[in-house]
């Protein structure tokens, strides 16, 4: 797959925000040291750090697996930092500001990355030079779904015509409250430079594997626009 490195800030924000809020295991590589390290980015402040790491933005990264990697972090010492999204591995390079020990509770303090890499996703023809970069889909909940509740699910695949979104384990009610067929309302894409609402139809539900852990299951979810999304600068 195509990859391209995007310094855009509001894709560099929104690539932080869906590893935050999915939760997504990272592996973390200090600069100087062979090893690979596993871990989550747990937080991100986009306006200042703690006065004693400087006034610019970070991210907190959770503790190291193995642990012994603390033994390597120290202020301005590099990270890499990589992830798989649609199968590719993904990833930024950020600098170790400090570390935090509340106890048992380790975490790592970074600066914010200045850059991303990316896979470029695959587009429709019609139109593709003005369609945004779509990164993450809000469905609100229907009948047979708990009540209130909307699901921010990361964008999988998608076109003018429709879109494939992830639902994890977690959101299975989801999946189960959902047959092909369904009419969604007021589903809402988010991109870098735009959000935009549309009504859609359930045309697929599919369960997969994830790859290297068992007995954890996830799903895909395919949504047919009722009408395709032709001139994204009118819906800007």
């Amino acid at each position: 797959m195509t990859m391209f490195t995007t310094k855009d800030k509001q894709t560099i924000w929104g690539t932080i925000d869906f590893l935050i809020s999915h939760r997504q295991r990272v592996a973390v590589q200090i600069e100087g040291q062979a090893g690979t390290y596993t871990s989550k980015i747990i937080k991100a402040s986009y306006l200042a750090a703690y006065s004693k790491y400087g006034d610019g933005p970070h991210l907190i990264i959770g503790e190291l697996a193995p642990e012994h990697g603390y033994a390597f972090i120290k202020p301005g010492r590099g990270l890499k930092v990589k992830f798989v999204t649609r199968n590719t591995t993904c990833g930024f390079r950020t600098i170790c500001l400090g570390a935090l020990f509340e106890g048992d509770d380790r975490k790592i303090i970074a600066s914010f990355p200045k850059s991303v890499d990316l896979p470029e996703r695959r587009r429709d023809h019609r139109g593709s030079s003005e369609m945004p970069e779509f990164i993450s889909v809000v469905l609100s909940h229907k009948k047979g779904l708990k009540s209130g509740k909307n699901y921010d699910l990361a964008v999988v695949d998608y076109s003018s015509n429709g879109v494939g979104v992830f639902v994890s384990e977690e959101d299975s009610e989801l999946i189960e409250g959902t047959r092909k067929g369904d009419k969604l309302k007021d589903i809402t894409l988010f991109s870098s430079e735009a959000m935009v609402k549309v009504d859609g139809t359930v045309r697929h539900r599919s369960k997969r594997k994830r790859r290297g852990r068992q007995n954890e299951d996830f799903f895909i979810l395919g949504i047919e626009f009722d009408e395709a999304l032709m001139d994204f600068n009118a819906l800007q």
